[in-house]
């Protein structure tokens, strides 16, 4: 794999990058991981957490919501919040916290469905919607948090353009609802990153190529420009006019970056998929497989290796990685993937992960900047 006209870092997982590093859990209660896995944000070392529990009988009508603080290791609020009643395993679309650090918002977009309101400061449920703004039309609803203005932000693949829509908190009317009339490819695509706070988005276009539009579907000449010809399989907006994007193959793969109008990609002895974001933009984490060669009915589609990398976007390059399998919940009709929060403390960086447990796994992981 090479770069037109920037240069090409290469790097090799050693298990050096696992040194270092100090690690806990935090138990989660009442949590049943083969129903639901926990939706989770962070900001100023504290973690806010939230996710359904279940009785014997596999229903849930309760949402724990939980805020610790990775400083002093301590729970800090515990609430449980009555939520739509459902019967077996549950995917969430999300946890997100408002700008001005005031409000979660926990969002599930499939029926029953729902829009959680919630205060950060004593974790009581402020107001809530069970109407979307969605018609049978848009598929692949997504959840991407908050804008510059606090709206909630949802956007779905229609069959015309993608869509994106913007929802008030004060009584959950739409405030924006446009469609990327301009571009239709979108509907093909393997994925669509949204950035509601800038309003752009990013979408592939063949050749290991990432191209960023407006809202409305027109570029804006911003290019995350390679030659890396293997599946695209997700990105991550880090910011203004900024991502970065995962590349797959059986048991290798690619990551690459565009930072500061800069293209940047490495190599990697295994297969990534995103798998959490930095609020700060500097750290993005992939879960990394190998598999063996051959034909799936031969075996060739079991995972041999499993790791979590953590990854500097400015670079990029690899500076840590432990063993850790992707975790996910739902059911036939709508299947979520969990994500690690990452958080980026002083001179540290913590990485909040899903386990298969009834827990998260904290680690901390010493960086110099």
């Amino acid at each position: 794999m090479s770069l037109k006209g920037v240069t090409l870092a290469a790097t090799m997982l050693c298990c050096g990058f696992c040194y270092g590093q100090t690690s806990y859990t935090i138990p989660l209660e009442k949590l049943n991981p083969s129903l639901a896995v926990p939706a989770m944000t962070a900001s100023d070392g504290v973690v806010y957490v939230a996710y359904r529990s279940f009785d014997w009988m596999r229903q849930s009508d309760q949402l724990q919501v939980l805020a610790y603080d990775l400083n002093s290791r301590k729970v800090l609020r515990h609430g449980t919040i009555a939520v739509p009643k459902v019967h077996g395993a549950r995917a969430t679309s999300g946890l997100a916290l408002s700008r001005d650090g005031t409000m979660l918002a926990y969002v599930e977009l499939h029926e029953p469905s729902l829009e959680l309101l919630i205060s950060a400061k004593d974790l009581a449920e402020i107001r809530r919607s069970n109407v979307l703004p969605f018609t049978g039309h848009d598929y692949r609803r997504v959840f991407a948090g908050f804008d510059g203005e606090d709206h909630l932000s949802v956007m779905s693949f229609n069959q015309d353009a993608p869509r994106f829509v913007r929802v008030s908190t004060s009584d959950f009317k739409v405030v924006s609802d446009t469609r990327a009339s301009a571009v239709t490819k979108a509907v093909y695509s393997s994925y669509l990153t949204w950035n509601p706070v800038v309003g752009r988005f990013w979408l592939p276009s063949g050749g290991g190529n990432v191209l960023e539009y407006d809202e409305e579907g027109q570029p804006t000449g911003e290019v995350l420009a390679t030659d890396i010809h293997q599946l695209d399989v997700g990105a991550i907006a880090l910011g203004p006019s900024s991502v970065i994007a995962f590349y797959a193959m059986v048991s290798k793969g690619a990551v690459a970056s565009y930072i500061n109008h800069r293209s940047q990609a490495i190599d990697l002895p295994c297969s990534p998929r995103p798998y959490g974001a930095s609020k700060d933009h500097a750290y993005a984490g992939a879960i990394c497989i190998t598999q063996p060669g051959g034909l799936p009915e031969a075996g060739g589609d079991r995972v041999l290796t499993s790791d979590f990398l953590l990854i500097r976007a400015d670079g990029p390059h690899v500076i840590w990685r432990q063993k850790m399998s992707a975790l996910g919940a739902g059911d036939k009709d709508y299947f979520g993937w969990a994500s690690a929060v990452i958080e980026h403390g002083d001179k540290k960086v913590w990485v909040v992960a899903p386990t298969k447990s009834s827990e998260l796994a904290v680690y901390e992981v010493p960086v110099q900047e």
